[in-house]
């Protein structure tokens, strides 16, 4: 399929000391109150725990969201819209109309960014701002709609597809440097990934053959009477990729696979499919050993939901 070498980006997790600042407000519900009653299925936020929680009682006062008891009056419902990008689930999404913008300093160098799961954006500009030199980076990355077919009646009249996902992997390393993210779209502007991190690559390339799809998570039933009874729920992506690898990779790959065995990264097989890329775990790998100076690899990704 590709001569691309496998690119595998191990994200840096996102501390609330990192956020310089943003244009999404935190207020999906109100803050917490001690002295408050709440009803069942109430919902309120942490501001210092960045979540949103649900009470499970009524009369439900004086009882602590984030306090670990044998007998919790709250249910932790997830992270709230801020930090929803942040959240290493890529169904859930930050939502903001028009424009969703995050200044972040990790505190190290970073090369690479991913943001998945775009939805009504337009385009994305990113900069890297040096507290020494000053911009180092600064592009807009065009999320316009494209035909799907080639021609000029696919052009004009028709179906076009817009790209749900912006990779950039050849950032300049400025370990200090503020890198200000900021997607532009509709009322309906939305992300469910923002990601970044140093990119490793492996292998001579993804050879031909590769394998992708999804697992869904929906319900689909039957009841007495035939009727199909469907609850739509979140999907992974999945993919499988055999590559091509000289020997002197084999230790390398195979100890760094060793150190994310439970940590998400983002895998890109091939920049011309955007399902190629699956940001997840991988659940199984093979090397095998049959050739002198070269060795086969094959591997199997899952995404998270």
């Amino acid at each position: 399929m590709s001569t691309t070498a496998l690119r595998v980006v191990r994200p840096v997790s996102i501390t609330p000391a990192m956020l310089i600042g943003t244009g999404v407000p935190e207020a999906d519900y109100g803050e917490w109150n001690a002295s408050a009653s709440y009803g069942v299925s109430d919902r309120v936020i942490v501001a210092a725990t960045h979540k949103v929680y649900q009470s499970t009682v009524a009369s439900n006062v004086g009882n602590d969201p984030t306090a670990v008891v044998a007998e919790p009056k709250w249910l932790e419902v997830g992270a709230t819209n801020r930090w929803k990008a942040f959240d290493k689930s890529v169904s859930s999404q930050t939502v903001f109309p028009s424009n969703i913008w995050y200044s972040l300093r990790p505190g190290q160098a970073i090369t690479s960014l991913g943001v998945l799961n775009i939805k009504g954006g337009t385009s994305m500009r990113v900069r890297m701002i040096d507290p020494t030199y000053g911009t180092v980076h600064d592009k807009t990355y065009n999320l316009a709609s494209t035909p799907v077919s080639t021609g000029w009646w696919e052009w004009v009249f028709g179906e076009r597809r817009t790209p749900t996902q912006v990779l950039i992997t050849d950032l300049p390393s400025y370990p200090t440097a503020e890198i200000v993210i900021e997607i532009i779209g509709t009322t309906e502007l939305a992300v469910g990934v923002i990601l970044l991190g140093q990119m490793k690559q492996f292998t001579m390339g993804v050879l031909r053959g590769a394998r992708v799809g999804i697992q869904d998570y929906s319900r689909k039933e039957r009841n007495e009477f035939g009727d199909v009874l469907i609850v739509e729920r979140a999907f992974a992506k999945r993919a499988n990729f055999s590559m091509l690898m000289t020997s002197g990779e084999v230790d390398a790959f195979n100890d760094f696979l060793a150190e994310v065995r439970a940590t998400p990264c983002l895998w890109i097989g091939s920049s011309k499919y955007e399902s190629t890329t699956v940001y997840g775990f991988y659940k199984s790998f093979d090397i095998i050993l049959n050739y002198t100076d070269y060795a086969d690899s094959e591997i199997e990704l899952e995404g998270l939901t």
